[in-house]
């Protein structure tokens, strides 16, 4: 273990945990920490700087300013086409995924349910109750790694009347479980039932692209991909991501979009990284030797569970009687802040999710987390 360069502790105030991750000057704030500081562990964002093309682009901010957006997002549309081999009419582009998260209810009829496997994304429940349809939890549980059972999944799904989606994380959030080997099995189940299945791959760019379902969607028009661009590329401050779903579905779901819901800078910044081969390169090896280290690291620790993960994050839980609120204290004392994952369906206060960084950054984090339960020895 490297000496911890940065011993300083502070004092900090209790405080709630926010229903997300990446809101570090709140929390700063409301701790009394420096927020330049804070180091950030919260938000599964790249930590690579984004491409170099996003400087230059940044340049022409004063004329895409001057200009309304494309409606239609042409340009943007074009290049993800290109990029990733899906027909263009089946590609729409919104203001982050999320957006497409709450366009995604349009698509299902009065008095439909939706079963969501859990844990996942928050705001397909928030998306899904708003429009009122009803949500139904299938929870993937944790003494079993979040395997998806299909003879145990299946019957549970079967007791769900009013089905008429499934959503369904790969890999997920919070766990970086993927599931490829199973999609096809689920894919099947929804064709045998004509429900739409919703497969949420926000994080698919950090593992191979050979994981996606994109293949399974050339079968079955009932499937239906969410993407972002925001955390590969780091650039969440932007908003940019789309879906990929039948053209009749993008016809039902495009009179609910507001009109030039995507900005013309995320357009432009969204048409040229998608495009960028060395980047993505660059990131998966980064990717993948952050996380051999980490995993690693943490396993060592022996009063964690660690989960594996294919995405830029990990699950941890805390094992037996520990104190979540006192370790997530400790980290934040140390300018540190990690997301507890005790709001996600299926998990509690013991869960939190963090994300990779720089060697530096996730080694002081490990130094931290095992200072921690040493401590608690004495």
């Amino acid at each position: 273990m490297i000496e911890n360069k940065n011993p300083e502790k502070l004092q900090v105030p209790d405080i709630p945990y926010p229903a997300h991750g990446g809101d570090p000057r709140a929390i700063a704030q409301i701790a009394g920490i420096d927020p330049d500081k804070l180091i950030d562990f919260s938000a599964s964002i790249n930590p690579i700087s984004p491409p170099g093309c996003v400087s230059q682009l940044l340049l022409e901010t004063p004329r895409l300013l001057r200009e309304y957006p494309d409606p239609h997002c042409s340009i943007i549309a074009k290049n993800i086409s290109a990029a990733i081999g899906a027909p263009e009419d089946w590609i729409r582009v919104t203001n982050g995924s999320t957006e497409m998260i709450y366009l995604l209810p349009h698509l299902l009829n009065k008095g439909q349910e939706v079963a969501i496997l859990d844990p996942c994304f928050s705001e397909y429940e928030k998306a899904f109750t708003a429009f009122g349809v009803q949500p139904r939890s299938v929870p993937l549980r944790a003494k079993t790694g979040f395997q998806a059972d299909p003879s145990l999944l299946f019957s549970q799904l079967d007791s769900i009347q009013q089905l008429g989606a499934i959503v369904f994380g790969n890999p997920t959030s919070p766990t970086g479980k993927l599931y490829s080997d199973f999609l096809p099995h689920l894919q099947g189940y929804c064709e045998g039932r004509n429900v739409i299945l919703i497969i949420d791959e926000a994080f698919i760019d950090f593992s191979s692209p050979d994981n996606s379902a994109w293949n399974l969607l050339k079968k079955n028009s009932n499937l239906i991909l969410i993407r972002s661009l925001t955390k590969f590329y780091s650039l969440p401050g932007l908003r940019i991501g789309y879906g990929i779903l039948h053209p009749k579905k993008i016809l039902k779901i495009a009179p609910h979009q507001y009109p030039w819901s995507v900005n013309a800078l995320a357009q432009a910044v969204g048409a040229e990284v998608i495009s960028d081969k060395a980047f993505q390169e660059k990131t998966r090896d980064w990717t993948l030797r952050e996380r051999g280290f980490m995993f690693k690291a943490l396993s060592s620790i022996r009063q964690i569970e660690i989960f594996p993960s294919d995405a830029n994050f990990f699950l941890l839980r805390i094992r037996g009687n520990g104190a979540p609120a006192s370790l997530y204290q400790h980290l934040l004392s140390q300018s540190l802040l990690i997301r507890n994952c005790g709001n996600f369906r299926g998990l509690d206060q013991s869960f939190f999710r963090i994300s990779l960084r720089e060697r530096e950054d996730n080694q002081k984090l490990v130094d931290s987390i095992s200072e921690y339960f040493s401590s608690r020895k004495t």
